[in-house]
Parts: C-alpha cells; sequence; structure tokens
C-alpha cells in the first residue's frame, strides 16, 4: 500500500514543536499591535510573497511561525480565545503534513485554524474534512469569521446542494465537508468529465432535453492540494473497510417485488449447518451443496419472476438468510416507521449513527426489507467507486488530528505517508480507571451497569453509558426511567439516531449533575462534555461501557471522554459472556466467564488479558480487510489499463 506521494513531514521533534511555538508566541506580540485592516494586509502579503518564492507546502520555519501568529491573533479577536501552546504544537505538526494525537478535549478545532491559514498560502484551495455534516457546518461557522478576517473565503459543500453550489463552495480558499462527501464529489465530477468526453449527437440532445447547460460538466473540484482530516482515525482506519460508492438510477430492468418474499419464505425451510453455512464473524451466508440442489429442486419461481431475475437464484436465497440470521433491527439497521413509506436505514457498526440515504448493494437491502414487511425499494445501480485510500492519496499534502492514532502509525505512514506526533497535555491527567467487571449474560450485566448508574447519580456524579447498539440504549433508557430510585431526580437522555444540533445539545448536557445520558458508541463525538461545578466537586463525569469494542482505540475514544482538559473523572467496563466480541471470537472464553462469574459479577484480570488478544486479533483481521480494499481497486486499475 506504499504511495509516491513525498513525506514532507520533517523536524517534528517535541522540541522542535516547541521552540516553534515559542517563536509564534513571541510573532504574536507584534502582530497584535496591527489594526483589523493591517492583520488582512500582512497574512496577504505573506501569501503573495510565498507565491512568488514557491507553490510548495513545505514551509520555512519563518513562514509558518508568521502564519501561524496571525492565525492566532485573529481567533482571538474573533472568538476571544487564545490558543493553548499544546494548540499551536498540534497545529504545526498537521502544518508540516502529519498527524497530531492530540488529548480528547485538548480543542482540535481551534488547532486545525493553524494548518488552514498555512496551506492556504499556496492558493490552490483547502479542504477540511469531518466525520459529519453537523460538524462541518459547526467548524466552518466557528473559523469563518477568523479567516474572513485574514482575507480568506469559506464555503461547505454539503450532500444534496445543487451543482453550482458546490462549485463555489469549491472555489472558495477552504471548503469543509464530510470526508465522504469530498469523495462523492470526486465520484461525480469523474461521472461528468466522462459525459463531456462524448460526443455525438446523443450528448447535444440530453443537454437541450433537460436544460442542461455545457459548463454543467465542468468539474466541482479544483484539484487535491490540501486536506484537512478532523477524527482522522475514523476516516482512514474505520470507514475504509468499504469504499464509496455512487449509485444511481435503476437496473434497467423490472424486477417482481414478490421475488424477494418468495426468496424469504424458500429461506425459512432451509436448516443452518445442512443446508448453509453461517459466518457471524464475516456477515457471511454459503448454501451448502445441498442447499443449492434444495433450492432448485422445487418450481419456487413463477415465469415471470424467472424471466427479470438481476442475480442468479442462489445469491436471492443467500441475502435472505443474511438478513434473517445476520441482520439484526436497531443494531445493524431501523426501520423508520415516521416517513413515509415505511423505510430501512442503515446503522454504522462503528458509531451508532443512521445513514438515511445509503443503501445495501446485491439486493441485501430488499431482502431486509422483505424480511421487515415494509414496501420494496429499487435496486440502484453502480455507476462509479473509489476507496477512501485512493480518495486522500490524490492530495499534495495530507494532514489530521485525532485522539487516539496510537497503534496505527505504520499504516498511516505507509498508506497516506503522514507520520504521527504525540501531543503533549496541557494539564496532568485525573482519571480514575475502576476494573472491569465480567458476567455470564447480558441479563445480569444490564442489571449491573443500572444499579451502577444510579450510585454514581446519588453521589451527583453526571454519567454517560455508552452501548454498541441502539437496541441496548433502549433497553437501558427504559429500565432507568422505571426505576424508583431515580424518580423524577434524574434527567435521562438518549442519543441513538442522527448527529444534529440538538443532539450536540445533548451531548453537552451530559456533563451536568443530575443527568444520565445514554449513547451509542460515539454518538456526539467531536462535541465536547464540560462538567458543572457540582458534578466536578463529586468526581466529574463517569463513563460505563456497556461493552468492549472490537478496536482498543474506540474503547480509548469512549473513555476520553471523561476528565477532559484537568478536569477529574472516571470509568470502567462492563462485559458479558454473550458480548459480540468474545461470542464470535472466542467460544471457550464466553463458556468460561458463564460458567465462573456470579449474578453480581467478578473482576479478573487474566481475563482483561484475554480481552486484549481478541482486540488485538480483530484489528488485525480489519487492517486485512482494508488491503484487501486497496488491492482490489489496484488490480481493477491494471485490467482497466490492459483493455485499453
Amino acid at each position: 500500500m506504499n504511495i509516491s506521494r513525498p513525506l514532507i513531514a520533517t523536524s517534528l521533534s517535541n522540541r522542535h514543536l516547541r521552540r516553534l511555538s515559542s517563536a509564534v508566541d513571541d510573532r504574536r506580540s507584534e502582530v497584535a499591535l496591527l489594526s483589523d485592516n493591517g492583520l488582512t494586509a500582512a497574512y496577504q502579503t505573506l501569501l503573495q510573497q510565498h507565491q512568488a518564492k514557491s507553490d510548495s507546502f513545505r514551509f520555512t520555519d519563518q513562514t509558518l511561525t508568521h502564519s501561524t501568529a496571525l492565525a492566532v491573533e485573529a481567533l482571538r479577536r474573533k472568538t476571544g480565545l487564545l490558543a493553548y501552546d499544546v494548540q499551536i504544537q498540534a497545529g504545526l505538526t498537521m502544518a508540516r503534513g502529519a498527524i497530531a494525537e492530540m488529548q480528547t478535549g485538548e480543542g482540535k478545532t481551534l488547532s486545525s485554524m493553524f494548518p488552514i491559514v498555512a496551506f492556504a498560502l499556496v492558493g490552490s484551495g483547502v479542504h477540511v474534512a469531518t466525520v459529519n455534516s453537523y460538524l462541518a457546518q459547526r467548524d466552518s461557522d466557528f473559523l469563518k469569521p477568523s479567516l474572513n478576517l485574514l482575507g480568506l473565503t469559506v464555503g461547505v459543500s454539503n450532500s444534496g446542494d445543487p451543482v453550482e453550489q458546490k462549485r463555489d463552495a469549491y472555489a472558495a480558499d477552504v471548503t469543509f465537508a464530510t470526508g465522504y462527501e469530498f469523495g462523492f464529489d470526486f465520484l461525480r465530477d469523474q461521472i461528468a468529465m466522462r459525459s463531456r468526453a462524448s460526443s455525438g449527437l446523443g450528448v447535444e440532445l440530453r443537454r437541450r432535453l433537460f436544460g442542461e447547460s455545457e459548463t454543467r460538466a465542468r468539474p466541482m473540484q479544483r484539484g487535491f492540494a490540501a486536506a484537512i482530516v478532523d477524527e482522522v482515525d475514523s476516516v482512514f482506519i474505520d470507514e475504509a473497510s468499504t469504499p464509496l460508492v455512487l449509485s444511481s438510477g435503476s437496473l434497467g430492468r423490472d424486477v417482481d417485488d414478490s421475488v424477494y418474499f418468495t426468496a424469504k419464505s424458500a429461506a425459512a425451510q432451509l436448516r443452518d449447518g445442512i443446508d448453509f453455512q453461517l459466518n457471524s464473524q464475516a456477515k457471511s451466508v454459503r448454501l451448502t451443496e445441498g442447499g443449492n440442489a434444495t433450492i432448485h429442486s422445487v418450481d419456487t419461481l413463477n415465469s415471470a419472476q424467472s424471466r427479470n431475475l438481476l442475480r442468479p437464484w442462489r445469491q436471492y436465497i443467500e441475502s435472505a438468510l443474511r438478513a434473517k440470521h445476520l441482520m439484526v433491527r436497531d443494531v445493524h439497521y431501523v426501520v423508520n416507521q415516521d416517513s413515509n413509506p415505511t423505510v430501512i436505514e442503515i446503522v454504522d457498526e462503528f458509531t451508532g449513527r443512521i445513514f438515511s440515504d445509503r443503501k445495501w448493494r446485491d439486493g441485501l437491502h430488499q431482502a431486509v426489507e422483505a424480511k421487515e414487511g415494509v414496501a420494496i425499494t429499487e435496486e440502484r445501480q453502480t455507476i462509479a467507486k473509489i476507496s477512501r485510500q485512493r480518495y486522500f492519496q490524490r492530495y499534495e499534502v495530507l494532514s489530521g488530528m485525532t485522539g487516539t492514532a496510537e497503534g496505527h502509525q505504520s499504516e498511516f505512514r505507509s498508506c497516506y505517508r503522514t507520520p504521527v506526533v504525540m501531543i503533549p497535555r496541557r494539564k496532568k491527567l485525573l482519571r480514575q480507571q475502576l476494573p472491569t467487571r465480567y458476567f455470564g449474560n447480558e441479563s445480569d450485566k444490564t442489571k449491573a451497569v443500572v444499579a451502577a448508574a444510579i450510585t454514581s447519580h446519588q453521589s451527583s456524579q453526571p454519567v454517560l453509558i455508552c452501548t454498541r447498539t441502539i437496541r441496548q440504549s433502549k433497553i437501558l433508557a427504559a429500565l432507568l426511567r422505571a426505576d424508583e430510585k431515580l424518580g423524577q431526580a434524574a434527567t435521562i437522555n438518549v442519543l441513538n439516531g442522527v448527529q444534529d444540533e440538538d443532539e450536540a445539545a445533548l451531548v453537552a448536557q451530559a456533563g451536568v449533575a443530575g443527568t444520565i445520558t445514554v449513547a451509542t458508541n460515539m454518538a456526539g463525538r467531536g462535541t465536547d462534555i464540560k462538567p458543572d461545578s457540582i458534578a466536578l466537586a463529586a468526581g466529574g463525569l463517569h463513563v460505563i461501557g456497556f461493552e468492549h469494542s472490537e478496536s482498543q482505540r474506540i474503547d480509548r475514544q469512549l473513555i476520553g471522554r471523561s476528565a477532559r482538559q484537568g478536569d477529574p473523572g472516571s470509568f470502567q467496563f462492563f462485559a458479558s459472556a454473550d458480548d459480540q466480541l468474545i461470542r464470535q471470537r472466542d467460544a471457550a472464553l464466553a463458556e468460561h466467564i458463564t460458567r465462573i462469574a456470579p449474578a453480581d459479577g467478578t473482576i479478573n484480570k487474566k481475563l482483561d488479558h484475554r480481552i486484549v488478544r481478541l482486540q488485538n486479533a480483530a484489528e488485525a483481521d480489519a487492517y486485512k480487510i482494508r488491503r484487501g480494499v486497496m488491492r482490489e481497486e489496484l488490480w481493477l486499475d491494471k485490467i482497466k489499463k490492459v483493455a485499453g
């Protein structure tokens, strides 16, 4: 997965960063004397000087400290916030084309201002990628006044925006969007350019029929100069296991919706282990020879259905089996009954977030619709796709920030040419770690989690319970609301849906004494939880992990919600024999925990070590999948070149 883009990060020792940060502070005392117009003029002069000398992102220390000092002062004037030295060091790290591992709660949004202002000196456009559209708009709104003060323009590319509006956003000096929207806009440009390359009467006729101007085919994006990726581990690691796929229109054939219901009925007659084999870990199903013979031994399809199949009948059955045995409601998807008609919406397995605009491919989405008895939607045609790895490799300079890059340094460096630099904490960590408690089953664990939350609540500690699935969050919230010990004294909030301003407000409220928040793992990621004075006196935010993730990195993200910026806080994980990590990866361990764990749980350091080994194995498997996505794309590129 090595790439040819040069590694521009140099001189990134902590000593050098401290020296640069000190130089920035000295320079800011000079620029602080400038008027607002003087500040704008100073940055524009620096921009012209850099462009006259070079079009490179390899900045001298003098240029970098000067641009950063101007950015620090612009932020102070427009937000009232004066950047800390660690925020400046993180910004300088990113401006050198590296990933800054900045501890949670240290103010990454403020730090992003500094590489933005540095990269903008080249004049080729800066892309700032976030993990969701709310954060893209929020960060744009927060930084825009400061960027405008320096004479820089700002745009946002949102899903569903008209082409001309997106083109204007990309024409700005700085463009904010989600990582996947940048990728989809690239794919849309590729489709538009193919259309532009086509010639003949048909293209001209289509333009006239649909009222398309000749400029419509012009690309929205103007190039791939510089990108800054927030929560870079989520974009480069979690989301990189699946490519970005752009779908449009239909598959061009009329399909009888009853085919999917027929497949559902046929699949219900098949026997696990005899007619088909399940692989829960890989989320796959394979018909045995006997099962394949069974589904073809009787005429389950009428002639009309048979004529219009989009794929072999066997694949319809396997999709129906996946829907029945592997796709779980309120875990992998939700049934949105508020929509008209009722629809199936995908749940992201890493965040618990709902993606209302995405569908599974190859008939799986329609199989789930048949399973739930909702209207069957049309299968869509894949018209373009690209892996996240290949997309982000297109940038001349790439940088990012996260609180959890450790453990993936070699992959970041080999695949993206982005070394990782650890930024020190501004204040001493005061987080208290409580030992993991193990239970024989989820029922016992759930009762213990509710009891632990009530205990913390009674001592005035706010509680954040992080679950893997929406289903778990609903069960826990119902039990908490029904508990007589809490009564009306507790505010119980549930976060397990689409990120928006309301959710961000609820996440921020999670630090208020008397509040118990139940959230899917990464709901509200990017929004700071600030405990109030009563909560701080009681020990700060207490985080409860309902089960271990398959990645230690995601566990660290959950832990990092508490004890930020030197505040007190605590966390504890609960585990049971039927947790997904244990059940799918070590049946013997699941049996062992069931035998030894009493109803009120047990603490066992040997079990802790085994959990870590399971997580290491899961992360290794996920890495192989990401490499596979990359290899497949490289292979397809070679095939296309050979085919001409």
